[in-house]
């Protein structure tokens, strides 16, 4: 007996996002070329990261990750880690004695 072949449409997992909007754009552009400063001195995608994030600290969370992209040359799939990384950080050194 032949299997019938059935398609289910499921929902894409890779629906098209619009890009996030920066509040300040000209704040962006400076997080951005600080980021790319930063990576060429100290070669070092981390430290690249934090400084985008010291500037756009006040900006959503998928602003940060697209600056850490185009900043840092961080990949799309590779930037949650990094934001996570720092704002666990920054959340310890601001807590109390643990």
């Amino acid at each position: 007996m032949p299997r019938i072949k059935t398609e289910t449409a499921l929902p894409s997992t890779d629906a098209i996002q619009p890009d996030p909007v920066p509040k300040d754009l000209a704040l962006y552009h400076q997080a951005v070329e600080t980021g790319r400063q930063t990576l060429v001195d100290e070669r070092s995608k981390a430290a690249a990261a934090r400084a985008i994030f010291k500037i756009l600290a006040n900006e959503t969370r998928d602003v940060v990750l697209k600056a850490f992209i185009e900043g840092a040359d961080i990949t799309p799939k590779g930037s949650p880690t990094y934001y996570y990384n720092i704002t666990r950080k920054l959340k310890r050194q601001k807590s109390p004695i643990n």
